[in-house]
Protein backbone atom coordinates (compact mmCIF):
# COMPACT_ATOMS: atom_id res chain seq x y z
CA UNK A 1 0.00 0.00 0.00
CA UNK A 2 1.40 3.37 -1.02
CA UNK A 3 0.53 6.47 0.96
CA UNK A 4 0.74 9.93 -0.49
CA UNK A 5 1.55 12.43 2.22
CA UNK A 6 1.38 16.19 2.08
CA UNK A 7 3.76 18.56 3.79
CA UNK A 8 2.13 21.06 6.09
CA UNK A 9 3.64 23.85 8.08
CA UNK A 10 2.55 24.37 11.66
CA UNK A 11 3.68 26.80 14.30
CA UNK A 12 4.37 25.68 17.85
CA UNK A 13 6.09 27.40 20.72
CA UNK A 14 9.62 26.44 21.71
CA UNK A 15 8.55 24.79 24.96
CA UNK A 16 6.04 22.51 23.24
CA UNK A 17 8.51 21.55 20.52
CA UNK A 18 11.18 20.71 23.10
CA UNK A 19 8.69 18.57 25.02
CA UNK A 20 7.69 16.75 21.83
CA UNK A 21 11.33 16.09 21.00
CA UNK A 22 12.18 14.84 24.51
CA UNK A 23 9.15 12.58 24.60
CA UNK A 24 9.46 11.25 21.05
CA UNK A 25 13.20 10.52 21.10
CA UNK A 26 13.13 7.47 23.44
CA UNK A 27 10.17 6.16 21.44
CA UNK A 28 12.17 6.58 18.24
CA UNK A 29 9.38 8.68 16.78
CA UNK A 30 9.82 11.57 14.40
CA UNK A 31 7.97 14.83 14.92
CA UNK A 32 5.73 14.06 11.97
CA UNK A 33 4.72 10.75 13.52
CA UNK A 34 3.83 12.49 16.78
CA UNK A 35 1.75 15.09 14.98
CA UNK A 36 -0.04 12.46 12.85
CA UNK A 37 -0.86 10.41 15.94
CA UNK A 38 -2.08 13.49 17.82
CA UNK A 39 -4.27 14.52 14.89
CA UNK A 40 -5.79 11.03 14.55
CA UNK A 41 -6.57 10.93 18.29
CA UNK A 42 -8.06 14.44 18.17
CA UNK A 43 -10.24 13.52 15.21
CA UNK A 44 -11.41 10.37 17.01
CA UNK A 45 -12.37 12.42 20.09
CA UNK A 46 -14.24 14.90 17.88
CA UNK A 47 -16.13 12.04 16.24
CA UNK A 48 -17.13 10.64 19.63
CA UNK A 49 -18.23 14.07 20.89
CA UNK A 50 -20.28 14.62 17.74
CA UNK A 51 -21.99 11.24 18.16
CA UNK A 52 -22.72 12.00 21.81
CA UNK A 53 -24.24 15.40 20.94
CA UNK A 54 -26.43 13.82 18.27
CA UNK A 55 -27.47 11.05 20.65
CA UNK A 56 -28.39 13.49 23.43
CA UNK A 57 -30.29 15.64 20.95
CA UNK A 58 -32.22 12.60 19.69
CA UNK A 59 -33.03 11.54 23.26
CA UNK A 60 -34.31 15.03 24.06
CA UNK A 61 -36.59 14.90 21.03
CA UNK A 62 -37.83 11.37 21.78
CA UNK A 63 -36.92 10.26 25.31
CA UNK A 64 -36.62 6.57 26.08
CA UNK A 65 -39.54 5.00 27.87
CA UNK A 66 -38.25 3.46 31.10
CA UNK A 67 -40.89 0.75 30.75
CA UNK A 68 -39.14 -0.51 27.63
CA UNK A 69 -36.23 -1.62 29.78
CA UNK A 70 -38.43 -4.20 31.49
CA UNK A 71 -38.68 -6.13 28.22
CA UNK A 72 -34.92 -6.75 28.35
CA UNK A 73 -34.83 -8.13 31.91
CA UNK A 74 -35.35 -11.77 30.85
CA UNK A 75 -32.43 -11.50 28.43
CA UNK A 76 -30.28 -10.02 31.16
CA UNK A 77 -31.17 -12.85 33.55
CA UNK A 78 -30.39 -15.42 30.86
CA UNK A 79 -26.94 -13.94 30.25
CA UNK A 80 -26.01 -14.33 33.93
CA UNK A 81 -26.52 -18.11 33.86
Amino acid sequence: MIFCMKNVQITVDDELLALVDRTAKPLRMKRSQVVRQALREWLQRQSIRSFEREWVSALKQKPDDAGDADAWLPAQEWSRK
